[in-house]
């Protein structure tokens, strides 16, 4: 029987995944990212192989997509696993090379994964911030080169990342509050252990499912308020790409925008009744997209 990540259903996102505010030369490379970066997911969630095995399969990840010309033995060839693998970075690595993009970016990615497949808890929040260095803002980054970051000055490209850095963490950080219950049912838990209640600190992170509301809700609470903080100290990306003089910078504004009020309008719902993330994951609320697209367009300016 064929591990479950080859068969890995549709993925859904609180965030819009290459838009029709980006170019459309710019959303196929965007998807083929995304795709990218899935797989890797579902091989680090995959509960039918062995942490030694996901390893194995992230590092096969990682010389495809640095060596897409990489010859493997027949035995190997023909293995269901590395054909997926194989294809997906082949893609992606046509898209890296058209847009000028060194793979090593994308490969920021799997450090993250590998840390998950041999999960370790997180002492404190610089630690978790460390490790969303490698599973979130390498996303931002690509979105930034695919708009052409490398033809603006040193300070401005230094600024923007700054500020992309401070979005995509805070977007990983909030989606391991929507997320909690599933990851400590997947044995890993994001929360600092320096927020730990007692129970948790005295018999490990499964003990929060049997907190009483109040502490439930706490640990969430804290966890989408250090995401609304990163959220809210990036939010000015926007405006600084569409002042730059990059390509399509109006579309990219309007993306990152988007994708802002995307992320706030979770933390709204969070906040607002954090004890649902313990039976059901909050979604958009898509009647409110026209309300999006409008404070995505005041945003930019």
């Amino acid at each position: 029987m064929q591990p479950n990540f080859l068969n890995a259903s549709n993925h859904y996102e609180n965030f819009p995944v290459a838009s029709w505010f980006l170019p459309k030369k710019t959303r196929d490379a965007t998807l083929s990212f995304y795709k990218f970066a899935r797989l890797a997911d579902d091989i680090a969630d995959c509960a039918d192989i062995s942490a030694l095995q996901k390893i194995e399969l992230l590092e096969l990840t990682q010389t495809c997509l640095l060596n897409k010309s990489q010859e493997t033995n027949k035995e190997t060839s023909e293995d269901k696993q590395v054909e997926i693998i194989k294809n997906t970075t082949n893609n992606l690595s046509f898209f890296l090379s058209e847009h000028s993009i060194d793979p090593k970016l994308v490969c920021n990615l799997l450090v993250a994964f590998k840390m998950d497949a041999t999960f370790k808890n997180f002492p404190d929040w610089q630690s978790l911030f460390n490790y969303c260095k490698y599973s979130a803002n390498p996303v931002g980054r690509f979105l930034l080169h695919l708009m052409g970051v490398k033809s603006l000055s040193s300070t401005e490209r230094e600024a923007i990342f700054q500020l992309s850095d401070s979005i995509c963490t805070a977007l990983q950080i909030i989606n391991f509050a929507q997320d909690f219950k599933e990851d400590i049912l997947n044995s890993r838990c994001y929360l600092p252990m320096n927020f730990w209640p007692v129970e948790m600190k005295n018999n490990g992170f499964e003990a929060s499912l049997k907190l009483n509301s109040k502490k439930k809700n706490e640990l969430i609470l804290k966890l989408v308020g250090e995401g609304e903080k990163k959220l809210i100290a990036g939010k000015n990306l926007p405006k600084l790409i569409r002042q730059t003089s990059a390509n399509h910078r109006i579309r990219f504004a309007l993306e990152i925008a988007l994708i802002i009020e995307c992320g706030m309008d979770i933390v709204k719902q969070i906040k607002a009744s954090p004890e649902t993330v313990w039976s059901t994951k909050p979604k958009l609320r898509l009647k409110r997209t026209p309300l999006f697209i409008y404070n995505s367009i005041l945003n930019i300016f």
